[in-house]
Protein backbone atom coordinates (compact mmCIF):
# COMPACT_ATOMS: atom_id res chain seq x y z
CA UNK A 1 0.00 0.00 0.00
CA UNK A 2 1.21 3.19 -0.70
CA UNK A 3 0.15 6.78 0.16
CA UNK A 4 -1.05 9.88 -1.90
CA UNK A 5 2.89 11.73 -2.08
CA UNK A 6 1.14 14.19 -0.66
CA UNK A 7 3.29 17.60 0.09
CA UNK A 8 3.07 18.91 3.59
CA UNK A 9 4.58 22.32 4.93
CA UNK A 10 6.65 21.98 8.28
CA UNK A 11 7.95 24.52 10.41
CA UNK A 12 10.51 27.07 8.63
CA UNK A 13 10.62 26.61 5.41
CA UNK A 14 10.81 22.86 4.69
CA UNK A 15 8.67 20.65 2.47
CA UNK A 16 8.08 16.81 3.52
CA UNK A 17 6.28 14.46 1.22
CA UNK A 18 4.20 11.70 2.87
CA UNK A 19 3.70 8.13 1.22
CA UNK A 20 2.64 6.82 3.76
CA UNK A 21 0.84 7.82 7.21
CA UNK A 22 0.12 5.84 10.14
CA UNK A 23 -3.19 4.56 9.12
CA UNK A 24 -1.56 2.89 6.14
CA UNK A 25 1.39 1.24 8.60
CA UNK A 26 -1.20 0.36 10.92
CA UNK A 27 -3.34 -1.59 8.25
CA UNK A 28 0.13 -3.16 6.92
CA UNK A 29 1.30 -4.29 10.32
CA UNK A 30 -2.70 -5.95 10.76
CA UNK A 31 -1.98 -7.70 7.98
CA UNK A 32 1.46 -8.82 7.89
CA UNK A 33 0.57 -10.21 12.03
CA UNK A 34 -2.43 -12.64 9.92
CA UNK A 35 0.27 -13.87 8.32
CA UNK A 36 2.30 -14.95 11.67
CA UNK A 37 5.01 -11.77 10.58
CA UNK A 38 6.62 -8.97 11.93
CA UNK A 39 8.86 -6.87 9.50
CA UNK A 40 11.45 -4.82 11.28
CA UNK A 41 9.88 -1.96 9.81
CA UNK A 42 7.35 -2.08 11.98
CA UNK A 43 9.60 -1.66 15.22
CA UNK A 44 10.88 2.07 14.28
CA UNK A 45 7.42 3.21 13.76
CA UNK A 46 4.85 5.96 15.44
CA UNK A 47 6.79 8.30 18.36
CA UNK A 48 7.12 4.80 20.44
CA UNK A 49 9.53 3.67 17.74
CA UNK A 50 11.31 6.46 17.01
CA UNK A 51 11.57 6.96 20.81
CA UNK A 52 12.70 3.44 21.37
CA UNK A 53 15.39 3.11 18.41
CA UNK A 54 17.36 6.59 19.71
CA UNK A 55 17.28 4.90 23.06
CA UNK A 56 19.07 1.63 21.82
CA UNK A 57 21.11 3.80 19.46
CA UNK A 58 23.02 5.48 22.79
CA UNK A 59 22.77 2.19 24.77
CA UNK A 60 26.26 0.71 25.98
CA UNK A 61 24.63 -2.64 25.06
CA UNK A 62 24.27 -2.30 21.05
CA UNK A 63 26.76 -0.19 20.10
CA UNK A 64 26.40 -1.11 16.34
CA UNK A 65 25.46 2.06 15.01
CA UNK A 66 27.18 4.21 17.16
CA UNK A 67 30.37 2.68 16.03
CA UNK A 68 29.46 2.81 12.51
CA UNK A 69 29.02 6.99 13.39
CA UNK A 70 32.57 6.74 14.63
CA UNK A 71 34.02 5.39 11.81
CA UNK A 72 32.37 7.56 9.24
CA UNK A 73 33.15 10.96 11.34
CA UNK A 74 36.82 9.70 11.53
CA UNK A 75 37.35 9.13 8.07
CA UNK A 76 34.64 12.17 6.65
CA UNK A 77 37.48 14.37 5.00
CA UNK A 78 38.42 11.27 3.18
CA UNK A 79 35.34 10.36 2.30
CA UNK A 80 33.97 13.88 1.40
CA UNK A 81 37.03 13.77 -1.52
CA UNK A 82 36.13 11.69 -3.61
CA UNK A 83 32.13 12.62 -3.49
CA UNK A 84 32.34 15.15 -6.46
CA UNK A 85 31.27 18.78 -5.79
CA UNK A 86 27.80 20.06 -6.33
CA UNK A 87 25.91 16.24 -5.60
CA UNK A 88 23.38 16.09 -3.57
CA UNK A 89 22.21 14.25 -0.62
CA UNK A 90 19.74 11.25 -0.64
CA UNK A 91 19.91 9.06 2.86
CA UNK A 92 17.60 5.91 3.63
CA UNK A 93 16.54 5.22 7.09
CA UNK A 94 18.20 8.35 8.07
CA UNK A 95 17.05 8.00 11.91
CA UNK A 96 18.32 10.98 13.96
CA UNK A 97 19.55 12.70 11.03
CA UNK A 98 23.38 13.41 12.92
CA UNK A 99 25.40 11.61 10.61
CA UNK A 100 24.02 12.78 7.73
CA UNK A 101 24.20 16.73 8.95
CA UNK A 102 27.82 15.55 9.46
CA UNK A 103 28.49 14.52 6.25
CA UNK A 104 26.36 17.77 4.72
CA UNK A 105 28.56 20.30 6.50
CA UNK A 106 31.68 18.39 5.21
CA UNK A 107 30.02 18.38 1.80
CA UNK A 108 29.55 22.31 1.85
CA UNK A 109 32.57 23.34 3.16
CA UNK A 110 34.58 21.34 0.04
CA UNK A 111 31.74 23.14 -2.63
CA UNK A 112 32.91 26.50 -0.69
CA UNK A 113 36.63 25.42 -0.97
CA UNK A 114 36.48 24.56 -4.85
CA UNK A 115 34.20 28.22 -5.10
CA UNK A 116 37.14 30.38 -3.81
CA UNK A 117 39.56 28.93 -5.86
CA UNK A 118 37.73 28.54 -9.17
CA UNK A 119 35.31 30.50 -11.14
CA UNK A 120 31.85 29.05 -11.03
CA UNK A 121 32.06 27.57 -14.50
CA UNK A 122 34.98 25.60 -13.23
CA UNK A 123 33.22 24.55 -10.49
CA UNK A 124 29.60 23.83 -11.48
CA UNK A 125 30.02 23.45 -15.51
CA UNK A 126 27.31 25.77 -16.04
CA UNK A 127 28.18 29.25 -14.90
CA UNK A 128 25.53 29.52 -12.46
CA UNK A 129 26.08 27.86 -8.77
CA UNK A 130 23.87 25.46 -8.19
CA UNK A 131 22.05 24.87 -4.97
CA UNK A 132 22.86 21.68 -2.62
CA UNK A 133 19.88 19.51 -1.98
CA UNK A 134 19.44 17.25 1.20
CA UNK A 135 16.87 14.72 1.00
CA UNK A 136 16.26 12.87 4.20
CA UNK A 137 13.82 9.98 3.96
CA UNK A 138 12.40 7.02 6.91
CA UNK A 139 9.01 5.44 7.38
CA UNK A 140 9.06 7.41 10.58
CA UNK A 141 7.85 11.07 10.19
CA UNK A 142 9.06 11.79 13.41
CA UNK A 143 12.46 10.85 12.44
CA UNK A 144 12.24 13.02 9.32
CA UNK A 145 11.39 15.77 11.35
CA UNK A 146 14.01 15.85 13.63
CA UNK A 147 16.73 15.12 10.45
CA UNK A 148 14.97 17.90 9.01
CA UNK A 149 15.76 20.18 12.31
CA UNK A 150 19.09 18.97 12.40
CA UNK A 151 20.08 20.90 9.78
CA UNK A 152 17.95 24.03 9.68
CA UNK A 153 21.08 26.03 9.81
CA UNK A 154 23.01 24.99 7.21
CA UNK A 155 22.83 26.68 3.83
CA UNK A 156 21.03 23.65 2.07
CA UNK A 157 17.47 23.20 -0.08
CA UNK A 158 15.48 20.46 2.16
CA UNK A 159 12.88 18.19 1.06
CA UNK A 160 11.86 15.31 3.87
CA UNK A 161 9.86 12.04 2.46
CA UNK A 162 8.08 9.67 4.57
CA UNK A 163 8.30 6.10 2.96
CA UNK A 164 9.71 2.99 1.99
CA UNK A 165 12.90 1.71 0.30
CA UNK A 166 11.31 -0.34 -1.59
CA UNK A 167 9.74 3.10 -3.45
CA UNK A 168 12.47 4.27 -4.46
CA UNK A 169 11.08 4.58 -8.41
CA UNK A 170 8.43 6.71 -6.73
CA UNK A 171 11.05 8.78 -4.15
CA UNK A 172 13.20 9.27 -6.93
CA UNK A 173 10.86 11.59 -8.24
CA UNK A 174 11.20 14.04 -5.82
CA UNK A 175 14.98 14.64 -5.75
CA UNK A 176 17.50 16.75 -8.09
CA UNK A 177 19.93 14.41 -9.76
CA UNK A 178 22.88 13.54 -9.45
CA UNK A 179 22.75 12.33 -5.81
CA UNK A 180 24.83 10.61 -3.28
CA UNK A 181 22.54 7.81 -2.28
CA UNK A 182 23.25 6.70 1.21
CA UNK A 183 21.95 3.64 3.35
CA UNK A 184 23.92 4.22 6.84
CA UNK A 185 23.75 3.16 10.40
CA UNK A 186 23.89 -0.90 9.10
CA UNK A 187 20.75 -0.44 7.56
CA UNK A 188 21.97 -2.11 4.57
CA UNK A 189 22.42 -5.67 6.50
CA UNK A 190 18.48 -5.53 7.00
CA UNK A 191 17.96 -6.74 3.18
CA UNK A 192 18.72 -9.42 1.60
CA UNK A 193 21.66 -8.64 -0.53
CA UNK A 194 20.28 -9.38 -4.05
CA UNK A 195 17.14 -7.72 -3.48
CA UNK A 196 18.57 -4.57 -2.23
CA UNK A 197 21.41 -4.30 -4.67
CA UNK A 198 19.52 -5.15 -7.78
CA UNK A 199 16.76 -2.28 -6.53
CA UNK A 200 19.45 0.44 -5.90
CA UNK A 201 21.05 -0.50 -9.02
CA UNK A 202 18.29 -0.10 -11.21
CA UNK A 203 17.42 3.41 -10.08
CA UNK A 204 20.85 4.98 -9.78
CA UNK A 205 21.58 7.54 -12.77
CA UNK A 206 24.80 7.83 -14.53
CA UNK A 207 26.93 9.90 -12.04
CA UNK A 208 25.09 8.67 -9.29
CA UNK A 209 27.14 7.64 -6.14
CA UNK A 210 26.22 5.09 -3.55
CA UNK A 211 27.61 5.18 -0.43
CA UNK A 212 26.68 2.41 2.81
CA UNK A 213 28.36 1.09 6.03
CA UNK A 214 28.01 -2.50 7.71
CA UNK A 215 29.31 -4.11 10.73
CA UNK A 216 30.90 -7.50 9.50
CA UNK A 217 32.85 -10.57 10.70
CA UNK A 218 36.65 -9.84 10.41
CA UNK A 219 37.33 -13.30 8.99
CA UNK A 220 35.92 -15.98 7.59
CA UNK A 221 34.70 -19.21 9.25
CA UNK A 222 37.21 -21.38 11.49
CA UNK A 223 39.28 -18.63 12.65
CA UNK A 224 39.13 -17.13 16.19
CA UNK A 225 38.08 -13.92 15.63
CA UNK A 226 35.42 -15.18 13.88
CA UNK A 227 34.45 -17.72 16.75
CA UNK A 228 34.73 -14.40 18.84
CA UNK A 229 32.74 -12.04 16.74
CA UNK A 230 29.59 -14.46 16.91
CA UNK A 231 29.69 -14.78 20.58
CA UNK A 232 30.07 -10.71 20.44
CA UNK A 233 27.21 -10.41 17.65
CA UNK A 234 24.77 -13.18 19.40
CA UNK A 235 25.19 -11.24 23.12
CA UNK A 236 24.61 -7.72 21.55
CA UNK A 237 21.68 -8.93 19.43
CA UNK A 238 20.22 -10.51 22.69
CA UNK A 239 20.47 -7.61 24.96
CA UNK A 240 17.90 -6.85 26.87
CA UNK A 241 17.58 -3.60 25.25
CA UNK A 242 17.32 -5.03 21.97
CA UNK A 243 14.58 -7.70 23.04
CA UNK A 244 12.79 -4.72 24.73
CA UNK A 245 13.20 -2.88 21.15
CA UNK A 246 12.04 -5.71 18.80
CA UNK A 247 8.85 -6.66 21.07
CA UNK A 248 7.51 -3.25 21.28
CA UNK A 249 4.57 -3.27 19.02
CA UNK A 250 3.26 -6.20 20.60
CA UNK A 251 2.86 -4.64 23.50
CA UNK A 252 1.94 -1.17 22.13
CA UNK A 253 -0.96 -2.80 21.25
CA UNK A 254 -1.87 -4.62 24.12
CA UNK A 255 -0.50 -7.99 24.39
CA UNK A 256 0.91 -8.55 27.90
CA UNK A 257 4.67 -9.69 28.25
CA UNK A 258 4.10 -13.24 29.58
CA UNK A 259 1.84 -14.19 26.55
CA UNK A 260 5.30 -14.16 24.36
CA UNK A 261 8.98 -14.56 24.27
CA UNK A 262 11.56 -13.16 22.10
CA UNK A 263 14.41 -15.56 20.52
CA UNK A 264 17.07 -15.17 18.55
CA UNK A 265 19.65 -17.46 16.52
CA UNK A 266 22.58 -16.77 14.24
CA UNK A 267 22.61 -19.14 11.21
CA UNK A 268 24.70 -20.33 9.02
CA UNK A 269 23.41 -20.20 5.17
CA UNK A 270 25.41 -20.94 1.76
CA UNK A 271 25.69 -17.42 0.04
CA UNK A 272 28.03 -18.44 -2.93
CA UNK A 273 30.75 -16.79 -1.44
CA UNK A 274 33.72 -17.19 -0.41
CA UNK A 275 33.13 -18.93 3.38
CA UNK A 276 29.93 -19.46 4.67
CA UNK A 277 27.48 -16.38 5.54
CA UNK A 278 25.80 -15.52 8.65
CA UNK A 279 22.21 -14.26 9.65
CA UNK A 280 20.48 -13.50 12.53
CA UNK A 281 16.93 -15.31 12.94
CA UNK A 282 14.94 -13.36 15.33
CA UNK A 283 10.83 -15.02 16.14
CA UNK A 284 8.59 -14.05 18.97
CA UNK A 285 7.36 -17.44 20.49
CA UNK A 286 3.77 -17.38 21.73
CA UNK A 287 3.28 -18.94 25.22
CA UNK A 288 -0.40 -18.66 25.93
CA UNK A 289 -3.56 -18.46 23.64
CA UNK A 290 -4.30 -14.22 23.23
CA UNK A 291 -4.89 -11.47 20.92
CA UNK A 292 -4.24 -7.65 20.26
CA UNK A 293 -6.21 -5.22 18.41
CA UNK A 294 -4.24 -3.35 15.52
CA UNK A 295 -6.35 -1.11 13.11
CA UNK A 296 -8.83 -2.36 11.10
CA UNK A 297 -9.24 -5.85 12.71
CA UNK A 298 -8.50 -8.29 15.73
CA UNK A 299 -5.50 -10.72 15.27
CA UNK A 300 -5.76 -14.02 17.68
CA UNK A 301 -2.57 -16.21 18.55
CA UNK A 302 -2.59 -19.60 20.00
CA UNK A 303 0.29 -21.28 22.63
CA UNK A 304 2.80 -22.71 20.33
CA UNK A 305 2.31 -19.78 17.34
CA UNK A 306 5.58 -18.46 16.09
CA UNK A 307 5.70 -14.91 14.64
CA UNK A 308 8.60 -14.47 11.92
CA UNK A 309 10.49 -11.06 12.17
CA UNK A 310 13.41 -9.62 10.42
CA UNK A 311 17.08 -10.18 10.15
CA UNK A 312 20.31 -9.31 10.03
CA UNK A 313 23.33 -10.59 7.62
CA UNK A 314 26.80 -10.74 8.89
CA UNK A 315 29.11 -10.82 6.17
CA UNK A 316 33.32 -10.34 5.17
CA UNK A 317 34.46 -7.22 3.33
CA UNK A 318 34.95 -10.34 0.73
CA UNK A 319 31.61 -10.87 0.21
CA UNK A 320 30.37 -8.04 0.45
CA UNK A 321 32.61 -6.99 -2.40
CA UNK A 322 31.10 -10.81 -3.96
CA UNK A 323 28.22 -9.33 -3.99
CA UNK A 324 28.80 -5.98 -5.31
CA UNK A 325 30.54 -7.68 -8.46
CA UNK A 326 27.61 -9.89 -9.16
CA UNK A 327 25.35 -7.41 -9.67
CA UNK A 328 27.12 -4.83 -11.37
CA UNK A 329 28.61 -2.20 -8.73
CA UNK A 330 32.32 -0.96 -8.92
CA UNK A 331 34.30 0.16 -5.36
CA UNK A 332 35.54 3.38 -5.60
CA UNK A 333 36.66 3.69 -1.75
CA UNK A 334 36.59 1.05 1.61
CA UNK A 335 37.26 2.55 5.11
CA UNK A 336 37.90 -0.25 7.77
CA UNK A 337 38.15 -0.17 11.08
CA UNK A 338 41.23 -0.97 12.09
CA UNK A 339 39.79 -4.46 13.27
CA UNK A 340 37.69 -5.02 10.48
CA UNK A 341 34.19 -5.01 12.08
CA UNK A 342 32.92 -2.24 10.26
CA UNK A 343 33.21 -0.84 6.73
CA UNK A 344 32.18 1.91 4.30
CA UNK A 345 32.13 1.78 0.90
CA UNK A 346 31.18 4.48 -1.52
CA UNK A 347 30.71 2.84 -4.67
CA UNK A 348 28.64 3.16 -8.62
CA UNK A 349 27.39 1.80 -11.05
CA UNK A 350 29.66 0.13 -13.50
CA UNK A 351 29.68 1.24 -16.99
CA UNK A 352 29.47 -0.71 -20.28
Amino acid sequence: MQGTGQLRKDSGNETKVVMIGEEDLEEKLYESLKKYELPDYFLYTGSGGARNWLNLDESRTFPIARKLKNLLEENLISIVKFIPTGMNFVSIGVGSGEKERSVLKEMIKKNEEEAKNKSEEEVFGSGKKRQLYYYPIDINSRMVDIALEKVQDLPVETKGIVGFIEDIPLLKKHWHLPVLFCILGNTFCNYEPDFILKLIGENLESGDLFMFDAHIFPAIDGSDDAKSMRNKVLATYSSRENALFNVYPLLHYGMAPEDFDFELLLSRIESGTEGPLYRTRKTLQILNDTEIRVGPGTVKFKEGDVIKMGFTYKYTFEQISAFLNKEGFEILRKFLSEDRTNVIILAKKRTG
